[in-house]
């Protein structure tokens, strides 16, 4: 092998080692990108999972006000049906739909706030989707970038770059969601 060939081929292997620590590079930049973007994921999952939980426990106060209340409703009317009526049945029956009504009431607000927790729990739901759907870009970028240093192919680097980019915009468009 001539000294000019051989120069050649130092030149071609420093080219290569370069490309190869790029690629390198951005492989390690796009796993940054993934930690972070699962990171966040997880913690919208976790607060889906939190809201539906509280959404659970107020539809079952929920329900509980609603047994008593019917509870309250029945009692009143056996009350007032009772043949004997005397001046303190009429106290008990008024009581019992004095409980009944606030109990109403207490349902409504209780219901308000199952709903809430729920249109949380949606909310939660769709920016964890979105950082799910990131997440696969980014991956799939990671793998390009592999197979890019196994190919010596810049097209295919500058391929996983693009996918890299629109795993990072749609993890940006959660902030989008409200």
């Amino acid at each position: 092998m001539s000294e000019s060939e051989e120069l050649l081929s130092e030149r071609v292997e420093e080219a290569r080692s370069a490309f190869d620590r790029n690629v390198a590079m951005t492989m390690a930049l796009i796993a940054v990108l993934l930690a972070t973007d699962a990171l966040f994921g997880h913690r919208a999952h976790t607060e889906e999972l939190l809201n539906q939980a509280k959404a659970s426990d107020q539809w079952a106060y929920y329900q509980a006000k609603t047994v008593r209340r019917t509870t309250f409703e029945v009692g009143s009317e056996l009350a007032r049906l009772a043949p004997a009526q005397t001046p303190e049945a009429s106290g008990v029956i008024a009581g019992f739909r004095d409980t009944a009504a606030r109990y109403e009431r207490e349902s409504k607000e209780i219901e308000e706030q199952a709903r809430e927790y729920e249109r949380e729990r949606d909310q939660y739901a769709r920016r964890a989707d979105r950082y799910d759907l990131a997440e696969i870009f980014l991956e799939v970028s990671i793998v390009t970038c592999s197979l890019a240093i196994l190919t010596k192919r810049r097209q295919i680097w500058l391929g996983s770059g693009a996918v890299a980019a629109v795993g990072v915009l749609i993890a940006l468009t959660v902030w989008a969601l409200h």
